[in-house]
């Protein structure tokens, strides 16, 4: 149980900082959606945890966002 517990905190604090830099470039939901080909609804429940973060996924946002992939998980 520890380690799902600890697999969730780090995944809302690679979400927090997507979100987060997301906001910092002005970037819509809509937009990054897009990019990553899928509507904002879908990208609006990754970004709130209601959809499974996927490491392919993981590594379109770093690549949308301009980022490693070791910003969002250190």
């Amino acid at each position: 149980m520890q380690t799902n517990n600890l697999i969730e905190e780090k995944v809302e604090k690679i979400i927090s900082k997507v979100r987060i830099l997301r906001i910092q470039k002005e970037y819509s939901q809509e937009y990054v959606g897009d990019r990553l080909g899928i509507g904002q609804v879908a990208y609006h429940k990754l970004e709130n945890g209601k959809t499974k973060l996927k490491i392919g996924v993981l590594i379109k946002l770093a690549l949308i966002l301009e980022k490693e992939i070791s910003y969002f998980v250190e």
